[in-house]
């Protein structure tokens, strides 16, 4: 989706005060070339600024904007006085990503705090899809279905979850594991690195290059269990849409609410999940 920009000297420039439904889809760009997106807060009922960061096709957008007003990437940063870089092949990411439209959530993006919470919610995400295809079963609304295999509902669904989220959940959670306490020399992650943008993280301080790499790394694996997870939930939205829980039994018709109600959880924060996941990737210079 392309954008366009207005150019500020400052964020004091947003006037957000002034922003309607019309204009919070405008975006920004100041005199050093990062960019703003402006969103609605439903928690504080506010209109809040929050940072981008875009696809190849806008950044090049983007600087060409700065270029007619003088402002190109020779400028230097006036926080420490050093050129300042632009990545000359950011990843790309995928298409499915792309769709869904989902501004990076700078506000977490922090690295080592990053891989201690995925420590933990990798497996507190697993016995939730558990639970939730448990839920499904015992409530029994699945029983008559088959797929195209002639195999039932509950075991396409445990396949599924097996093969498309836990498999690189795993090794994303064996890769947070070795970061955290068991990490590798630089050089060995630099060597999986693409040897297009190597050149350019080999000039990074050593912090810097750790982060990238670590979050290069995980990007794969990580968008993997996201997309697993989507579609996961597109087929048990689409096995349950004609099930009729007025007629099961109590004990029955509780599980299958249990049910929908953990969906609707997985569902509502998996948009949450892949923001902040996109702010990793975009602090540490990946995308």
């Amino acid at each position: 989706m392309r954008h366009n920009y207005i150019r500020i000297n400052t964020l004091a420039d947003i006037d957000t005060s002034r922003i309607t439904l019309r204009s919070i889809e405008n975006r920004y760009v100041d005199a050093q070339g990062r960019r703003f997106a402006t969103r609605f807060n439903l928690r504080t009922r506010r209109i809040e600024i929050v940072p981008i960061a875009l696809g190849k096709e806008e950044a090049l957008m983007t600087r060409r904007l700065l270029a007619a007003s003088g402002n190109g990437d020779e400028r230097q940063d006036s926080g420490n006085g050093a050129q300042r870089r632009v990545h000359p092949m950011p990843m790309k990411l995928p298409a499915w990503v792309t769709e869904l439209n989902i501004e990076p959530d700078m506000s977490v993006s922090e690295m080592h705090g990053f891989l201690v919470n995925a420590e933990r919610e990798i497996q507190r995400n697993g016995e939730r899809y558990r639970g939730l295809i448990q839920s499904l079963k015992m409530s029994s609304v699945l029983e008559e279905m088959k797929d195209g295999n002639q195999h039932d509902a509950v075991l396409g669904l445990t396949n599924a979850y097996e093969r498309d989220i836990q498999a690189h959940a795993s090794r994303v959670q064996a890769m947070v594991v070795e970061f955290l306490r068991f990490p590798k020399p630089l050089a060995s992650y630099l060597g999986q690195v693409d040897r297009n943008c190597k050149k350019y993280v080999e000039k990074l301080d050593i912090d810097k290059q750790k982060r990238y790499c670590m979050a290069y790394l995980l990007a794969s694996e990580m968008f993997s269990v996201f997309k697993g997870c989507k579609e996961l939930m597109e087929m048990i939205e689409k096995f349950t849409v004609d099930a009729k829980p007025e007629r099961l039994n109590y004990d029955r018709k509780g599980a299958f609410e249990s049910a929908m109600q953990t969906m609707k959880y997985l569902k509502e924060s998996l948009d949450d999940e892949i923001a902040k996941f996109l702010g990793v990737l975009s602090a540490a210079d990946v995308i």
